[in-house]
């Protein structure tokens, strides 16, 4: 095999890094901008993984005269400002920088595929250094949304990789299902927003609890 022939595809929130608290405080931010009582940050926890406007929908209380497009809106103009002030609360899991370094070390191609906003990505690669370490990076502004397999289906194509020798790695029922349509291997990991049970129910080929696991796991693929 010539060098470079396999592709990991990571999610990023939840999955590199830990976004929830920011994604809290942001959908708050935005009801409020839109004169919206604040939403429950448990069901905002919940929905996080899910396009943006869906995300939003499955809260936003009932009887106002605005639309989650308005809503998302205000929720990336809150971020976009955020990053522009350098106040993204959105740290790193603990080993996954290794990881990552590991995985190019061994000769994979290494990308990024994303619900989150292409803005909203760069920002948070910048704050952490990271704004060329991947291969391809993927998001909604230029994609449909996971579970659809779109992301995967660019990355390999742009690539040049087989979907045989292509992973998706991440932390909600949406990386699950893109792996499923677009046939190729899974890797549902349990330190994120989505729990064990509902990974496997839609359909992970594998589960890891850390990053040291994953590192392991990752070895054995494609030998």
């Amino acid at each position: 095999m010539s060098k470079n022939f396999k592709l990991a595809l990571f999610d990023y929130d939840g999955t590199i890094v830990d976004s929830a608290i920011m994604i809290v405080e942001g959908a708050i931010a935005a009801f409020r901008m839109c004169g919206l009582p604040d939403p429950n940050p448990q069901k905002v926890r919940e929905n996080i993984g899910k396009p943006l406007a869906i995300a939003l929908d499955e809260y936003m209380p009932p009887g106002y005269n605005v639309t989650p497009e308005q809503i998302s809106e205000a929720y990336r103009s809150w971020y976009a400002e955020q990053g522009r002030l350098g106040l993204q609360n959105e740290p790193l899991y603990t080993g996954v920088v290794d990881l990552l370094k590991e995985l190019k070390a061994d000769e994979w191609l290494i990308g990024i595929a994303t619900n989150k906003s292409r803005i909203g990505l760069t920002n948070g690669l910048a704050k952490h250094d990271m704004s060329n370490f991947f291969d391809i990076t993927l998001t909604t502004d230029e994609n449909i949304p996971k579970p659809n397999p779109a992301m995967a289906i660019k990355a390999m194509k742009d690539l040049g990789i087989q979907d045989k020798f292509c992973v998706i790695i991440g932390d909600t029922i949406n990386d699950i299902g893109l792996g499923v349509n677009a046939g190729i291997i899974s890797v549902g990991v349990t330190w994120g927003y989505n729990d064990k049970n509902l990974l496997l129910t839609a359909g992970a080929t594998h589960l890891v609890d850390n990053a040291s696991d994953l590192s392991k796991l990752m070895k054995t693929m494609f030998i």
